[in-house]
């Protein structure tokens, strides 16, 4: 993917069809796990994109402490931690076939997990690009990012039944010192003004579901993930009601 493909992301909107049905269904979901520790056999966060196999690693897609993956399904993901250290994985899953070679989102949080303990760790391989909600560049609160893999080795196309493609983004190493919650958001802070939510896929089409989706569904396709008492949410449970047509959707929500 050229940079100058991936910057104009937002600038299209796919309209759901045959040959894209799946990507508007796409969930930016989260799921919590313990500190990640590197051992033997677990040696790494991530998969390596750029190779063919899948090596073991922390993320939902393996799912194992063994060398036998054993995936899981974005329906199955934690959504809520104690007040701790811990890692939160995002990944788009119920992607459609064409794979996914890029994202824009957002994160946002409030004190109880402290913002200079916050990192982020991407799982692609290709470009990042971080920006700032007023308190810093992402993963700081209210920021943003846009993220590619590289698609000509490595674009994400890991089936998991029965939640479609599951592509990991990355995760958030996270400090919870009292109750909170790590939000998905849209990707607010970008030039043109206009909140984004996208995925790219493998043949560099770009869905953005902020506009696909109207603001009362939007919500709807984020994870949260709560800790030290809060709620989560996992949006691979919940499915919106679809519309072929933006007219239609205008239509059915005024």
């Amino acid at each position: 993917m050229s940079i100058r493909s991936f910057l104009i992301l937002g600038s299209l909107l796919l309209l759901p069809g045959s040959g894209m049905a799946d990507m508007i269904n796409c969930r930016f979901a989260l799921h919590y796990k313990a500190k990640f520790s590197p051992t033997s056999t677990i040696p790494s966060r991530c998969d390596d994109p750029g190779t063919p196999t899948i090596e073991p690693n922390y993320s939902p897609n393996w799912n194992s402490t063994t060398d036998i993956p054993n995936p899981l399904p974005c329906t199955d993901y934690t959504v809520i931690g104690p007040r701790k250290a811990g890692t939160v994985y995002l990944v788009i899953g119920h992607a459609g076939t064409e794979g996914v070679a890029g994202v824009s989102f957002g994160v946002d949080y409030s004190g109880g997990i402290t913002a200079a303990f916050v990192t982020w760790t991407t799982c692609a391989d290709g470009l990042i690009f971080p920006n700032s909600g007023g308190n810093g560049d992402f993963p700081r609160p209210k920021g943003g990012v846009r993220i590619t893999w590289d698609t000509q080795t490595s674009c994400a196309q890991q089936v998991i039944e029965p939640a479609g493609v599951h592509a990991v983004v990355g995760c958030f190493y996270i400090y919870a010192s009292s109750s909170d919650q790590l939000k998905i958001t849209p990707n607010n802070n970008l030039s043109s003004g206009v909140p984004e939510l996208a995925v790219v896929d493998c043949a560099n089409r770009t869905t953005d579901l902020a506009q696909v989706w109207p603001p009362q569904i939007l919500p709807m396709l984020m994870g949260i993930v709560g800790v030290g008492g809060q709620t989560g949410y996992n949006p691979c449970l919940v499915t919106p009601a679809q519309e072929t047509t933006w007219g239609k959707i205008k239509n059915k929500y005024n």
